[in-house]
C-alpha cells in the first residue's frame, strides 16, 4: 500500500452480529495518497452517505437526511483508512493459494499486533486474502468474540484501479443549498507531536512516565458543545502501543463491571482488567476522577500500567 499513489475500488461488506442480525453496505473510494486526500460513498439498507477528507477538513453529507457536518483536521488522512490500518498494524502469515471469484489468491492469517483499540475483546481471527499479480486485497474476513458480543465481518473489494488520474472535483461535494447542518458545534484535531497539542488546544495534556521503550506517536482532540476528550498514543519499536485518553466523566459504576479488579492508584481507586487479543495480553485501567476519567489501554504488564496512572493521577 505505500508505493501506491491512488486506490479506487469498491467495497462490499456483510455484517453479522450474534449469529443473526445482518447488515450489509457499499462503499466507494477514491484515495489521493500523493494528495492525501479521500471520498467515500457509502449505502446502506438504512442510509446514504458522501465523506470527503483532506489534510484541512473533513465534509459528510447524509443524501438521505440531506444534512451536512464539517470537522477540522490535521495531519496525514489516508494512513487512517481501516485497509491501511489493518495492514500497517497486523502481522501476516503465509497459508497457502485460494481462488475468489476465479481469480488466484493468496490466502494470508492476520494477527493484530495490539487491541489497544478493543477491550472488551477476547478473540479475533482474521484471514486476508490479496491479488498473487497486484499483492492488493481481494477479500477479508474478521471474526470477533466478546464479553457480551460476537460478529463476523466479510469485506470484498472489486473494481479496484491502482494508479489511475483522479480528477480534482472527485474531492467536492454538491451540497444543496438547504441542506441543515446539526445543533452543535464539533471539532477533531490530530497532532503529530506533544508541543503541536499542548499549543493547539486549552485542555489539560497528559504528561504520563512512559517506560524507555514507548515514545510519543500522535494525539486526537475532540471538542464538541457538550464532551471532550484527549487521547495520546505512544508506539514501542516492535509496534507494541499504549492509548491514554483524558475525557469528560461518565456514570459508568465500574464496581459493577464484573470484570474489572480494585486498584490503588497514588492513593485512588481504578479499575483495572487484561484481556487477551492475537496471542497477547492487554491492560486496560480506569481511572475516575472528580471531573473526568483517564483510560490507559496498551501492551503493558499490570506493574507499569499503575506506574503509568499514579505519574498522572493527580493532574
Amino acid at each position: 500500500m505505500a508505493s501506491l499513489d491512488t486506490v479506487v475500488l469498491t467495497m462490499e461488506s456483510e455484517v453479522q452480529m450474534n449469529g443473526n442480525q445482518t447488515t450489509t453496505a457499499e462503499q466507494h473510494l477514491w484515495v489521493d495518497y500523493q494528495n492525501d486526500r479521500i471520498r467515500t460513498e457509502r449505502e446502506t439498507n438504512q442510509s446514504e452517505t458522501i465523506t470527503v477528507r483532506n489534510q484541512s477538513k473533513t465534509v459528510i453529507y447524509n443524501a438521505a437526511e440531506n444534512t451536512v457536518s464539517t470537522f477540522n483536521n490535521t495531519g496525514n488522512v489516508t494512513t487512517g483508512i481501516p485497509l491501511d490500518r489493518t495492514l500497517n498494524t497486523s502481522k501476516l502469515s503465509y497459508v497457502g493459494t485460494e481462488q475468489i471469484d476465479g481469480e488466484q489468491t493468496y490466502r494470508l492469517n492476520v494477527t493484530p499486533a495490539n487491541a489497544s483499540a478493543m477491550p472488551d475483546t477476547q478473540s479475533v481471527d482474521a484471514t486476508l486474502w490479496i491479488d498473487t499479480e497486484t499483492y492488493f486485497p481481494q477479500q477479508i474476513h474478521i471474526a470477533t468474540d466478546g464479553e457480551n458480543f460476537k460478529y463476523e465481518t466479510t469485506s470484498r473489494f472489486q473494481n479496484v484501479t491502482l494508479n489511475t488520474s483522479i480528477p480534482d472535483d472527485q474531492f467536492t461535494i454538491d451540497i444543496p443549498d438547504d441542506a441543515e447542518k446539526p445543533g452543535y458545534e464539533s471539532n477533531m484535531e490530530t497532532y503529530e507531536s506533544l508541543s503541536a497539542l499542548k499549543n493547539g488546544t486549552s485542555h489539560t495534556v497528559p504528561e504520563p512516565d512512559m517506560p524507555e521503550s514507548y515514545s510519543f506517536e500522535q494525539a486526537r482532540v475532540f471538542d464538541s458543545s457538550d464532551y471532550h476528550s484527549v487521547t495520546l498514543q505512544y508506539e514501542a519499536a516492535n509496534n507494541e502501543t499504549v492509548t491514554i485518553s483524558t475525557r469528560d466523566s461518565t456514570e459508568v459504576n465500574y464496581e459493577d463491571v464484573e470484570r474489572y479488579d480494585e486498584v490503588d492508584v497514588g492513593g485512588h481507586t481504578a479499575y483495572y482488567t487484561e484481556f487477551e487479543f492475537g496471542g497477547s495480553s492487554t491492560a486496560a485501567l480506569t481511572l475516575p476522577r472528580d471531573n473526568s476519567t483517564v483510560s490507559i489501554v496498551g501492551d503493558l504488564s499490570k506493574s507499569e500500567t499503575i506506574e503509568i496512572a499514579e505519574s498522572i493521577a493527580d493532574e
